[in-house]
């Protein structure tokens, strides 16, 4: 017995049609895919951000260095970004076969992707780096191989052949992936921006940067299972428009 209308995940989808099934989806079940964002997000911060960087514990700082700029983007690329979409794919598996998603069963699934996942993102990772040498090739790479994560989960690819997988629902339409990438991190951004807002104009005040830190992990708890959701179909609908079959995992049904 089904709790919600089945989502058929394999169909085309305009700009219209990526963010509102994405809404859908998140706002029906808004408590699972936060609580996937929080156990992703409140350790990787915790550990990397607030022992790493010394936010839990140091003064209010309103710029970061570049190399802060360049572990925060590590953190985001190499482990937040992978183990949200991993979760958040199967999340959708069980919304698209009318079910609200358990819980335990998408951060389970998500962790027992993530090794696979890490290999394929740090392999791109480190051609895409070699890429922004001359800025232009690293972004090229960082759009055609960015669907590594939804390859390895959504269809069993490991290492390299997961950046062939997202490489080949790319081409040809590179610039139409890196618009609509762009958009969901804005559609993402915006809201992360507002909620980050008051707690670094709290932080200044108290001259504390582990409230700007609760800031940015609430931020990112709520709005990156949302970007994750947007982005994930945006593969489905270039599985659909190549007419590629997708080999996704079972879902299993919750315990009782």
């Amino acid at each position: 017995m089904t709790d919600s209308p089945r989502l058929d995940l394999l169909r085309p989808r305009d700009i219209g049609g990526l963010f509102g099934d994405a809404f859908t989806a998140y706002i029906r079940n808004f408590g699972a895919f936060v609580a996937i964002g929080a156990a992703v997000v409140v350790p990787v911060q915790l550990v990397v951000s607030g022992i790493g960087l010394s936010q839990l514990s140091g003064g209010y700082e309103s710029r970061y260095t570049t190399a802060e700029v360049g572990v925060l983007l590590a953190q985001n690329y190499l482990l937040i970004g992978p183990l949200v979409t991993a979760m958040v794919i199967h999340a959708l598996l069980a919304v698209a076969d009318g079910r609200r998603p358990h819980t335990r069963q998408a951060i389970t699934g998500g962790l027992e992707a993530f090794r696979p996942i890490f290999v394929a993102v740090l392999i791109a990772a480190v051609g895409v780096a070699v890429g922004l040498i001359l800025i232009f090739p690293g972004i090229w790479l960082a759009i055609r191989w960015f669907f590594a994560p939804q390859a390895v989960v959504v269809d069993g690819r490991r290492g390299i052949a997961a950046l062939e997988r997202s490489a080949e629902l790319v081409r040809g339409t590179w610039w139409r992936v890196f618009g609509l990438v762009i958009f969901a991190v804005i559609a993402s951004g915006i809201p992360a921006t507002l909620i980050q807002l008051p707690f670094n104009a709290w932080g200044s005040s108290a001259d504390s940067s582990a409230i700007a830190l609760v800031g940015s992990i609430l931020a990112s708890a709520i709005t990156a299972p949302f970007e994750a959701l947007i982005l994930t179909l945006l593969y489905f609908d270039l599985l659909a428009r190549r007419s590629l079959p997708a080999m996704v995992p079972p879902v299993q049904p919750p315990p009782v």
